[in-house]
């Protein structure tokens, strides 16, 4: 391990500040004045206590143990990396956060971005298209859709005209889509998983390993860590949304942090490989080395997700998993019991057709 190696989490969850200190590594913790009871197995002079709702008081509990404990790396629970210990790249997690000032950076580049806006109102969105043009994506929260024509813009307008926003309107560029899940240490990133996504009639599914051959594999793989370096990403983990499109792979959005826990959740399944355990062990000096997966494992998220059943499967092969997948969200769908908050279908020993269960204790954190 690295001896300059310090690391400050803010407002952790537990589970991610044991991982960190089973890494090996000098943490320290600010985390909120009703938790002291939950960190308490912490030594205490390894947490600073504050007030979560006085942005003003967080900022300064910062600020004072980064100076008086060298603190080299800051991360929320989110994983989002605060640069304030490392100014000349202050500017990259925020320029990865946003999708204006990424387009911007990545628009000369071999690969530019897929074009987005953003705005408040429903009522926005029909002048952002006429920008865009058509056919057109829109997004609000999970939901995603397709909009070909003009009164089909103006039938989602109405749909929406009384929801709370952001939405955002992106191009419509044709081609499968992938999230590539990233962890960079020391401006060196490691691509651990590129998962599968696509909407469908109930939600978003997604498919852990995505099914991509070897060379378009290899491209996505090189588009994502390009773009990476040209905002200066030198710390955090990162997910990054890529179509496939006939002219090469397009970015559609980049977030750092952790991202999704059900993203996550996949490449664990399948890999053994926890992406919060593995960035705190780059941290401690062991490098980060992907196990490659050995089967397939699927989860789909519901629109809208306020219904709080989501469905998870593992199959040998993606077809079935996609069954299983089917199957389960069948059956979720005529329970009527949305208070479970998840369908687990696994692959068991005896032979490849098995039972949907409740995941509640199985899957508590997904």
């Amino acid at each position: 391990m690295s001896p300059a190696a310090r690391l400050l989490l803010c407002f952790p969850s537990l589970a991610f500040a044991r991982k960190a200190v089973r890494s090996g590594l000098d943490l320290r913790l600010v985390v909120d004045a009703g938790q002291r009871a939950l960190f308490a197995p912490f030594a205490a002079d390894r947490l600073t206590l504050v007030d979560a709702r006085d942005e003003t008081a967080v900022a300064g509990a910062v600020a004072q143990v980064v100076l008086r404990c060298g603190i080299t790396h800051v991360l929320d629970g989110e994983g989002f990396p605060a640069t304030r210990v490392c100014p000349e790249f202050a500017e990259a997690p925020h320029v990865l956060a946003d999708d204006r000032r990424l387009e911007e950076v990545l628009a000369p580049s071999r690969h530019p971005m897929v074009r987005t806006r953003v705005v408040a109102t429903a009522g926005a969105v029909p002048g952002v298209v006429a920008e865009i043009g058509l056919p057109a994506v829109l997004r609000s929260g999970d939901d995603e859709t397709v909009v070909r024509s003009g009164a089909a813009l103006a039938e989602w307008a109405r749909r929406h005209e009384h929801r709370p926003g952001p939405f955002a309107a992106g191009e419509f560029v044709p081609g499968p889509e992938v999230v590539v899940t990233t962890l960079t240490h020391d401006g060196m990133h490691r691509v651990v998983g590129v998962t599968a996504q696509r909407a469908v009639a109930h939600g978003v599914r997604y498919l852990f390993p995505a099914t991509v051959g070897e060379a378009e594999a290899r491209e996505v793989r090189a588009t994502v860590t390009a773009m990476l370096d040209l905002v200066g990403y030198e710390f955090g983990p990162a997910e990054t949304s890529v179509v496939l499109s006939g002219r090469g792979p397009r970015i559609v959005r980049a977030r750092p942090g952790f991202g999704s826990r059900g993203i996550a959740r996949l490449i664990e399944v399948t890999t053994g490989f926890d992406v919060q355990t593995e960035l705190c062990r780059a941290l401690a000096g062991v490098p980060v080395r992907p196990p490659a997966p050995r089967w397939f494992a699927g989860a789909e998220f519901p629109r809208p997700p306020s219904t709080g059943v989501r469905v998870l499967a593992e199959g040998a092969t993606p077809e079935i998993v996609e069954e299983r997948l089917d199957a389960a969200r069948r059956r979720t769908l005529t329970c009527g019991d949305t208070t479970v908050p998840a369908c687990y279908v696994r692959n068991t020993g005896a032979g490849e057709v098995s039972g949907i269960e409740d995941g509640r204790n199985r899957e508590p954190e997904l």
